[in-house]
């Protein structure tokens, strides 16, 4: 049976995200669901890097973080024929201020802070399901 271990392969979250109350509460909870693993990754320029590494199935992603923001993040993830069909999910205290930027890049998968963890949980399965 050599399908089995791909079938119960968790599916890999990398949290995009400095600030570490919020970076580690997402990670606990994505824990805890079975089916996937979160890695905090607390620096854009480092995202990238770890995305790859990781082979993430899915990218949650501040838009205000050191190294890069979100935004670069986003582009650069796009850009990269290996990675740019990764689905991403923002999150941003201020998604108003940052509509414009969204809409032009087609972004519609944004959560704001503060969010409603059974709500940002639910996205999560949407955008990236388990496996069963």
């Amino acid at each position: 049976m050599s399908g089995d271990s791909e079938a119960l392969r968790k599916r890999v979250v990398v949290v995009g995200e400095d600030d570490e109350p919020i970076a580690f509460l997402l990670r606990d909870s994505l824990n805890d669901e079975p089916g996937y693993q979160a890695v905090v990754v607390p620096d854009g320029a480092l995202v990238l890097e770890t995305v790859r590494q990781v082979n993430a199935d899915l990218l949650i992603l501040d838009i205000m973080m050191p190294g890069l923001n979100g935004f670069e993040v986003y582009d650069r993830i796009r850009a990269d024929p290996s990675i740019n069909d990764m689905p991403v999910l923002f999150m941003s205290a201020a998604t108003v201020a940052y509509d414009a930027e969204l809409n032009s890049r087609g972004i519609t998968a944004v959560v704001s802070k503060p969010f409603d963890l059974n709500d940002l949980v639910t996205r999560v399965k949407q955008l990236c399901p388990a496996d069963h």
